[in-house]
C-alpha cells in the first residue's frame, strides 16, 4: 500500500489528522500539567509508539504502515 493510500484510509475512518493531532496534544499537555504539545511533535511520539509495536511484531503490516504514515504528516506539519 503507498503512502498516499495509506493516509486517505485513515482521513476517511480518523479525520484530518492535523486537527486530531493539535487536539491529541492538547489532552496530552493537559494531563502532563504543561502547555499543548506541537502536531508535528505528537505525530513522532506516535512514530515512537509504532516502532515498539514493530520491535514486539515486526511482520504486521499496519503497524509498519502507520509508522510510515505518522512520520510523513509529522513532516509535513511543519511545512
Amino acid at each position: 500500500m503507498v503512502i498516499e493510500q495509506i493516509l486517505e484510509d485513515r482521513l476517511e475512518q480518523y479525520g484530518d489528522a492535523e486537527v486530531n493531532f493539535a487536539t491529541i496534544g492538547r489532552i496530552w499537555g493537559a494531563l502532563l500539567h504543561m502547555d499543548d504539545i506541537a502536531p508535528h511533535e505528537v505525530a513522532l511520539m506516535m512514530d515512537a509508539f509504532k516502532t515498539v509495536r514493530c520491535f514486539a511484531n515486526p511482520h504486521k503490516q499496519d503497524s509498519w504502515d502507520d509508522k510510515f504514515g505518522y512520520t510523513t504528516l509529522g513532516r509535513d506539519a511543519v511545512h
